[in-house]
C-alpha cells in the first residue's frame, strides 16, 4: 500500500508570509493553479481514494483530482497543520520581532515549541492516527493520496528517517509536493518506510513553508 502525502497549494496565508496553523483563508490564485496541476500529474485508476485535512487551503488542492478521477474527498481534522496559538494571523516578521526566543530555539530544533503551540508530540500522534485510520480502511494494493500541511507532513518524515529535531529544521516542502509512504508487506505503521520526500511535479511552486 502507498500513501501519497501532498502540500497544499500556495494558500492566501503563503503569499503574505503569515503564521496560519488552524486559520482557514483557503488558496491564493497561484494556489489554484497549482491544484489544477498537481490533478494533471495522476491519471485515471492511480489512486483509489483521496484523502485531506478539513481546512480550505487542503481540501480546494485536492477538488480539481477529486473531479478529474470522480473520487470522493474524504476529510479528517487530525490532518490538519499543527495548532499555532497566538502566532496565526501574525506574519512571520512580527513573530520574529515579538517572539525573538521562542521563534529562535523552534528554528534550532523543531521540536521544540512554545507553550501556546500544540506540541510537537500531540501534533504527530494526530497524524499518526490519521493514517492509522487509512491503513486500516484499504488494502494492500490500494494507492491513496492524502492532502495535508508542511507541519503535519515533516512529523511523519521525522519519525520514518529517525531525525533529531535540529536535523528536521533542514527540511522543507514545497507546494503541492509529494512525500510518498510505503506500506508492503504489512500494513502496520511502524512498518511504513519513507520512499521520497518533497518532490516536485508541477511548475508553479513557493518555497513558503507551514
Amino acid at each position: 500500500m502507498q500513501l501519497i502525502l501532498i502540500r497544499h497549494g500556495q494558500s492566501k496565508g503563503n503569499s503574505t508570509n503569515t503564521v496560519q496553523g488552524h486559520l482557514d483563508e483557503g488558496l491564493s490564485e497561484l494556489g489554484k493553479e497549482q491544484a489544477k496541476q498537481i490533478s494533471e500529474h495522476f491519471k485515471v485508476r492511480d489512486l483509489n481514494a483521496i484523502y485531506s485535512s478539513d481546512l480550505g487551503r487542503a481540501v480546494q488542492t485536492a477538488e480539481p483530482l477529486a473531479k478529474k478521477l470522480e473520487l470522493d474527498i474524504k476529510t479528517d481534522k487530525d490532518l490538519r497543520e499543527a495548532d499555532f496559538g497566538i502566532w496565526e494571523g501574525l506574519t512571520y516578521d512580527e513573530v520574529k520581532e515579538k517572539f525573538p526566543q521562542e521563534y529562535s530555539d523552534w528554528h534550532k530544533n523543531y521540536y521544540i515549541r512554545p507553550s501556546w503551540f500544540e506540541s510537537f508530540d500531540l501534533h504527530f500522534k494526530r497524524v499518526r492516527r490519521a493514517i492509522e485510520k487509512i491503513l486500516k480502511a484499504h488494502s494492500l494494493n490500494d494507492s491513496v493520496a492524502i492532502f495535508t500541511h508542511g507541519g503535519s507532513i515533516k512529523t511523519q518524515v521525522g519519525y520514518f528517517n529517525k531525525l533529531t529535531g535540529e536535523e528536521l529544521t533542514k527540511f522543507t516542502n514545497l507546494n503541492c509536493s509529494l512525500t510518498l509512504l510505503k506500506f508492503n508487506p504489512s500494513k502496520v505503521y511502524d512498518h511504513g518506510k519513507l520512499i521520497y520526500y518533497n518532490k516536485s511535479v508541477i511548475s508553479l511552486v513557493t518555497q513558503k513553508d507551514l
